[in-house]
């Protein structure tokens, strides 16, 4: 099941709202991601997905609903269907229920992996008729296929006993699934279920995947769940405030909510970001300065002093602070070569 496009008439900042979830060819997208400044309602958006499954919710005939109306528009084994908040039958919000997943963000669903592992170990171990030792061979294949190109510093090794999992660092170290950082937690209880639980032909929320990941990660990550929608027939939508998630997208990935004058959201489907610095694209949501406010103010400062011709006093400034952010930094060495050569006009001038 994919979604191709949603309306919403009245919720929360949405209003007469649009969004499409399909490519120039009209053909439903296996990722799309949700950018935009704070407050643009990208989780507000994930939250009117996964509410709008439940009946209990939604007004059926007439009963109070807090969602307005709404129309969606989706692909199902080929098949196109549309649901009213009006005109829906209950057996097709129940339906909807059943296809859209929504994943939480929190590091508490490590313990639901842990148990994941095990029921996974022992499914290869009687399914397959594996033996122990096949399966962790299968298992350590399974986990670098799927984290490939995440240089992972650890890998599966073995389940004991008392069916505790454990892994293996890359000093042979071993440890228990406990004992995970807080990012490779958060890594393994988003990716890991949902490859243990094998979803197929649905629609799977992800709000903030970033959290607690390494930045080198959330270049990486979104390659994974792509991986994991084609093959699996899925669509995955995340909300998203990384710029390194948002600049390895593609282009047509991207949705960027925009909030107007009016406190309305619209959505711009042409933002070019991928391959972009991430100081552009920290730019576009909303970051006017990626520096400290009084760092940037400093630099100002500097500015001036050369546009005043006061040099030597720009000189010592751009000592005092080349001392306190380090040396090399790419302002401070064009403000050294304003400097120099506005000091050589100053003195051929005179």
């Amino acid at each position: 099941m994919k979604l191709r496009n949603l309306h919403i008439e009245n919720y929360k900042m949405f209003k007469d709202f649009d969004i499409s979830f399909v490519d120039e060819k009209d053909e439903p997208l296996p990722i799309v991601v949700l950018a935009g400044v704070n407050g643009s309602g990208k989780t507000s958006l994930l939250e009117f997905l996964k509410a709008v499954e439940a009946p209990k919710n939604i007004s059926i005939y007439g009963q109070y609903n807090p969602f307005g109306s709404f129309n969606i528009q989706f692909i199902d084994n080929n098949e196109e269907y549309e649901v009213s908040s009006i005109e829906a039958p209950l057996n097709e919000y129940c339906f909807l229920n059943e296809e859209i997943i929504y994943l939480s963000s929190g590091i508490d669903e490590i313990q639901n992996i842990s148990n994941e592992f095990v029921k996974t170990f022992y499914f290869f171990l009687k399914n397959h008729d594996y033996r122990p030792s096949e399966v962790m061979t299968h298992f350590y294949k399974y986990m670098k296929d799927i984290f490939d190109g995440l240089d992972l510093t650890f890998t599966y090794n073995h389940l004991d006993r008392d069916d505790n999992v454990w892994f293996i660092n890359k000093n042979g170290k071993a440890f228990e699934i406990k004992d995970l950082s807080t990012g490779e937690k958060t890594l393994l209880s988003k990716i890991m279920y949902l490859y243990f639980k094998d979803y197929k032909n649905k629609i799977i929320l992800i709000d903030e995947p970033e959290l607690s990941l390494h930045p080198s990660w959330q270049n990486k990550v979104l390659k994974i769940y792509e991986n994991f929608a084609k093959q699996n027939d899925c669509q995955i939508i995340i909300a998203t405030h990384s710029p390194h998630i948002i600049g390895s997208a593609k282009n047509e990935y991207i949705r960027f909510l925009e909030k107007n004058e009016d406190g309305n959201i619209s959505v711009i489907n042409d933002i070019q970001a991928y391959g972009r610095d991430i100081e552009w694209i920290l730019q576009q949501m909303g970051v006017a300065d990626t520096r400290l406010p009084k760092i940037t103010k400093r630099f100002e400062e500097i500015q001036e002093l050369i546009n005043n011709q006061e040099f030597n006093k720009a000189d010592d400034e751009l000592d005092k602070l080349e001392y306190v952010i380090g040396d090399n930094d790419k302002d401070i060495l064009a403000l050294r070569n304003d400097l120099a050569f506005e000091r050589m006009d100053f003195e051929e001038d005179n």
